[in-house]
């Protein structure tokens, strides 16, 4: 797993519809192969490293970093682990897990 060499936190929506609660934050540069979520009941962690070096840039401006990322974060609401998925899309990640009064357990979910 990614080791996060400056621990940038990303910001968080989280939100409950439909009987899913569903986290989503932006890990700019972050490929689905070098992001690795573990959704608990009560808990999510999330470790993404980037791939794309900036060492060799000369930048004239910079606002945002593209490196490791990590995230451990409380839920809300207890969710079930087991029918949990996860989605990178254009540089967002998001979290999707069904909300669960008997939620337990713990698991490596896959990212799409």
């Amino acid at each position: 797993m990614p080791t996060p060499n400056s621990n940038q936190r990303p910001p968080v929506n989280v939100y409950a519809a439909s009987g899913q609660l569903s986290v989503a934050l932006p890990i700019p540069g972050a490929h689905a192969d070098h992001t690795h979520v573990t959704v608990a009941a009560d808990r999510l962690r999330v470790l993404a490293e980037c791939k794309y070096s900036q060492d060799q840039q000369h930048f004239l401006q910079r606002e945002w970093q593209v490196g490791a990322f990590e995230l451990d974060l409380e839920l809300p609401q207890l969710v079930d682990p087991e029918r949990s998925r996860a989605v990178l899309n254009l540089g967002v990640l998001t979290v999707m897990a069904p909300i669960s009064n008997e939620g337990q357990g713990e698991r490596q979910v896959p990212v799409e």
